[in-house]
């Protein structure tokens, strides 16, 4: 029987260092990547 690989989605939310914090968390994880960024001005 196969084993059925796990994959993990993580939704990562910062007020501040967003990018760098993600970058780290992707290069800790093979084969990870960063697939959405989404940026907001302070109105938002």
């Amino acid at each position: 029987m196969r084993k059925a690989l796990q994959r993990i989605t993580p939704f990562l939310w910062f007020d501040h260092q967003a990018e760098e914090a993600a970058k780290f968390y992707v290069s800790i994880f093979k084969d990870s990547r960063i697939t959405s960024v989404a940026r907001y001005d302070d109105a938002a």
